[in-house]
This record gives C-alpha cells, structure tokens and sequence, in this order.
C-alpha cells in the first residue's frame, strides 16, 4: 500500500482537496503531477510538484496531456465545474447542461484518454459528491451529476480490470469552492450543516485526501464509492 516512486496525475491538483492529495503524494514519496486550466494557476506550487496546463472540456488539451505524460500508475480526478444548484423546477436546462460538459463529461474524456495508458496495478479515483444518493433538497443537478459519474465508475471497475477504479463521496467540504459568499454568511452556513452530522463538524480538504490516497493505495479495493461525509448518507 505504497505510494512511493509512483507517477500520479491529479486534474485540480492546485486547490481545495486535489492540493491536499498533492502534498499527501508528495509526503508519500510519489512522483506528482498536478493540473490547472491556467499557467496562473501552477505558479507558486512547492517543491517536487510538477504543473501542467490542462483544459479537460477540450478533447485536444486531454489528448495531448496523455501523450506528454506516458504511463501514470494513478490518477484522481478531483477538478471543480459549474454547479447547476438550486431546486429542480428553477435549474435550467443550460446550467445542468454546463454541468454535465465540465464534470461528467470532463471526467470522460479524461478515463478515455488514460485509461490505456495505466500501468499494471494503477488506479482511477474519481471525487464525485454526496448529493449523488443523499437526496438533499435543492440538490438534483448535482446528484444527476455525480450519480452518473458513481454509476459509470462501478462499470468500469469490471471492464477496465485489473485496473482499479473507485469512487470518493465527499460531503460539505470547507475549500475554496466557498471563497465567494461572504464569511459571515459561509460560517453560519457550515455551522448549520455541522450541527446535522453525527460527526460533528463539516470536512476539510485533508479529511478527503486521506481516502483518495487509500483508494488509489489499496490493491485490494476496486468498484467501491467510499462516503466521506460526516454521516450525512445515514438514514435518519
């Protein structure tokens, strides 16, 4: 359960929970790779971490970043996109639209591309999200999202084995996702989902880290959607 001397490609790899597995590979020793859809992006990144351009909406970007990179034992898909938030009678059809082309189809193109450039015993993680099978209020678009992507990734367990390919489920996360609302109103906005969870609290970017790096670690574990929220999927 190694990571180490391992090549592993994180697409969103500068921020939020793709900068923690970054730092958790590099601490393990791995050979990382880290992705951003601008040179802005990638500048300032700490030692040992390589940056690469990429936009994941253009199959030419992903294309050329497979064949630049050769054979990676791992990769984890963590890139935010446009969210279609909201209940289901006010999402429009172009923002749900918007978000199935900058997740799911990202997520795509990026398993097509590399998926026969991984190296024997390699993996595929990819980070979808709670509201997949939470059934929270005001959250469909997302769950459309991510249970597609959930869906897709157990399927592809059995097709693309013996590559190992799993699924992280991550709750309310305290990232940069959330820089925009004003902090009073973010604060009260995790405090409230906090006092919901068995856990206690909301996640941080290293709380989801640590399963991403287990999955892509563990040989044994494939065609798994692993919840990392804090209780929320529980039945209450």
């Amino acid at each position: 359960m190694s990571l180490a001397d391992r090549k592993i490609l994180i697409v969103g790899g500068t921020r939020g929970i793709g900068r923690a597995v970054a730092e958790g590979a590099l601490a393990a020793r791995a050979e990382v790779i880290v992705t951003a859809r601008s040179a802005d992006r990638l500048s300032g990144l700490p030692p040992g971490l390589r940056g690469s351009v990429l936009d994941y909406t253009d199959s030419d970007s992903v294309k050329a970043l497979a064949a630049s990179l050769g054979t990676l034992d791992h990769l984890v898909l963590s890139a935010s996109s446009d969210l279609a938030w909201g209940s289901f009678c006010d999402v429009s059809e172009e923002a749900l639209r918007r978000a199935f082309e900058g997740k799911f189809w990202g997520y795509w193109r990026m398993v097509h591309a590399f998926a026969p450039r991984m190296a024997p015993g390699g993996s595929i993680t990819l980070v979808t999200g709670a509201a997949a099978r939470a059934a929270v209020p005001g959250t469909a678009g997302l769950a459309a999202v991510n249970g597609a992507l959930e869906a897709m990734a157990k399927v592809l367990a059995a097709e693309l084995a013996p590559l190992r390919v799993n699924s992280i489920s991550p709750g309310i996360t305290a990232t940069e996702a959330y820089a925009g609302m004003p902090g009073a109103a973010r604060q009260a906005m995790f405090a409230a989902a906090a006092a919901k969870l068995p856990a206690g609290r909301i996640g941080e970017a290293a709380d989801i880290a640590d399963a991403i790096l287990m999955a892509a670690a563990n040989p044994f574990l494939t065609g798994a959607t692993i919840d990392i929220d804090g209780g929320l999927h529980l039945p209450r």
